[in-house]
């Protein structure tokens, strides 16, 4: 048991965010983001952004219709072993079977919703729905509670976990 300055178990209130500073709120994922599908497309010759193809795993294949998405879009994987995988388009194509667009509200920092969703990505994983191929718990997924620190606040905590994530590759680096 981990117990705060007032002996509560720490444990019992991770999720909860009772005392959070003044100016921050809390919103479920629904209310920061939004998952939709590319605009229909036929008759127009475009690369199928399917995850083996953003992942590098193999050559562009393209298609003659889809739902199509601009370049750096972000599209997050809805189907399959890493349902919660976001991806982050480098070219206009066609939207993959396993995808779904990810819209963030404008009012948010994305790189801010975008951690907040990699925080959740483990939740995201062992709670998916489906017994054939397991799909992203959408229903979860809206649901989850994030604090919303005021938009500067949001750019600060991005540049630390940036700071903190080059000073871990450079220990990974030194191993």
């Amino acid at each position: 048991m981990i117990y705060n300055e007032y002996g509560n178990n720490i444990i019992e209130y991770i999720g909860h965010y009772t005392q959070l500073p003044n100016g921050w709120t809390v919103a479920p994922m629904q209310v920061l983001c939004s998952l939709v599908d590319g605009d229909k497309q036929k008759g127009i010759e475009r690369i199928n952004l399917d995850v083996k193809y953003l992942r590098g795993e193999r050559d562009a294949k393209t298609l003659t219709s889809g739902k199509y998405v601009t370049a750096n879009s972000l599209l997050i994987l809805v189907d399959g072993e890493n349902s919660g995988e976001v991806f982050r388009t480098s070219i206009d194509g066609y939207q993959g079977s396993t995808f779904k667009q990810l819209l963030i509200n404008e009012n948010m920092n994305e790189e801010y919703v975008l951690q907040a969703i990699n925080l959740h990505r483990k939740v995201l994983r062992e709670s998916k729905v489906g017994s054939a191929i397991p799909h992203l718990n959408k229903k979860l997924f809206k649901a989850i509670e994030i604090p919303i620190p005021p938009y500067k606040e949001q750019q600060r905590i991005i540049k630390a976990i940036t700071k903190a994530f080059m000073s871990l590759d450079l220990i990974m680096e030194s191993l």
